[in-house]
This record gives structure tokens, sequence and C-alpha cells, in this order.
């Protein structure tokens, strides 16, 4: 089988890559240049570079290559791809006939320019069913105190994240601190310790009815450097629906920092 794969930035394209291939399929990635790490390139078996926002281009060579199926990882930074510069006229055309600019309207409307050339958008998780967590806690202690700011924080970052608001919040003592924006993340980490200090609680969730196929939450090691060195308590983030990167190296540096790691 061939699969293509549209690649933004971080590691989570190289995985699903290494493993499609394992698997014994033909795979096609399409990368943007500039944004999808260089290390990709090397594990697809054919690789079509785009300049970023060119739509026209990429569906393009999606119509050349016509793949069995296709997924879309990676990061894009939301501030970019509304920023309307260096688009094509495809992705102004595109932009500005969708009813919102939310990032799953964004991401759910390129699926559908897809799907128009008979190619099928999947969930990726069939090759990614390694990165997802088991509800429980993946390394640290847990206590009465915690527990009520994970209940907390992780109730509020469900309903930010079915508004395509963010995916993380950070709550410290029941108080909402910082609730993820434009800005990404880290930036919402940084505020949030800016503002409360040491001992928050990050919260990351999935959108309610979450079609795992768009935008699905991802954490990795700097995650838990970001949240360690800035004097965080705790994560938590959504069991069976967050892709955790670099699992064991996560946990080590989670352990160095005394950050407990949740999946709830």
């Amino acid at each position: 089988m061939k699969i293509g794969l549209l690649a933004g930035s971080g590691n989570l394209p190289l995985e699903f890559l290494k493993s499609t291939s394992q698997k014994g399929n033909e795979t096609v990635l399409f990368a943007i240049r500039g944004i999808t790490d260089n290390e990709v390139y090397s594990f697809a078996d054919k690789v079509y570079e785009i300049e970023p926002f060119k739509l026209g281009k990429f569906l393009s060579f999606v119509k050349k290559e016509r793949p069995d199926k296709m997924a879309i990882l990676g990061k894009v930074e939301h501030s970019e791809a509304l920023s309307l510069k260096n688009l094509d006229i495809k992705a102004v055309t595109f932009l500005f006939s969708l009813k919102d600019k939310r990032a799953e309207a964004i991401i759910g409307g390129i699926i559908k320019e897809i799907e128009k050339l008979d190619v099928e958008v999947i969930d990726p998780t069939p090759f990614l069913s390694h990165l997802l967590p088991e509800r429980g806690i993946l390394t640290g202690k847990v206590n009465r105190d915690l527990e009520k700011d994970v209940e907390f924080g992780f109730r509020i970052a469900k309903e930010i994240a079915s508004l395509d608001v963010g995916q993380t919040v950070v709550v410290k003592n029941g108080v909402v601190i910082a609730v993820e924006g434009i800005e990404g993340t880290d930036k919402c980490i940084e505020r949030a310790a800016e503002l409360a200090g040491k001992g928050f609680v990050v919260c990351k969730a999935a959108r309610k009815g979450q079609d795992m196929r768009i935008d699905v939450p991802t954490i990795g090691v700097n995650t838990i450097e970001k949240i360690g060195s800035l004097g965080g308590r705790a994560l938590c983030v959504e069991a069976g629906k967050t892709f955790i990167l670099d699992r064991n190296e996560l946990i080590r540096k989670a352990r160095k920092f005394g950050v407990t790691v949740i999946a709830v």
C-alpha cells in the first residue's frame, strides 16, 4: 500500500514513517520546507518538498502520486498560517472559504481538499498506538491536593480544547492561571510560571469527540523540560488521546525535575 504523509515539525511524522515502513508500506512524504524536520526526509521512499502554504502545489503533488491513504501529522504554527504571507491563490481562496480559522477548521478543510482527489485521509493511531498512554501515573506521586488540581484543570482543558481555543490549561490551587491560545503550549506555560510561580499543574486534553486525524495533543521531552525548569509540579494528559514522544527519556527528565506525569 502507498501511504502519503503531509508533515509539519516535530518527531511525530518520523514515528509515523518508521511504523508505516515496518508494516511493509510504500511511503511518500510531502514535506514543508523550513518546517518539516530534515531527519524525516530519509525515512520516506519518495519526497516532495513544498514551500510553506502553497496549497495548490501540494494538491498537485498528491494528484500526481495518488497514494492509497494519507495522514497529516506534525506542527505548523497557527499564527503563521493566519499571517497570509507566502500563500498561493489556492491557499488564499481556501482560507477565505472557511467559516472560521480555528485549527480544526483549517485542517478539516485540507482533509476535504485531499479527499476530493479520491485519497482517503486516515486516522494514524493504528501506526502510532505505541505512543498512546494508558490511564495511570507514568511517574511521580499524587496526593489529594494534586489530585484536586488535576481533576479541576483537566475538566477545564477539555472544555477549552472542544472550543478549539487551545489544548492546554495551567492551574494552581484550584485557580486557572493560563489558557493556551494561538501562542502555543510553551508560551502558555511560561506565562503561567510568571504569574503563579512554582507549583503549577499543566493539563492537556483532546477535544470532545476528537477526530484523531486532526491536531491530536502531543507531548515530548521539551514539554517536561519547560515545566520542570520553571518549577511546575505536574503534567496531566488524556489517556489514549495524547501522543507521548520519547517516553523513556520524558520519564527520566520528569524524575530529574520532580514532575509528576499522569494520564487520566
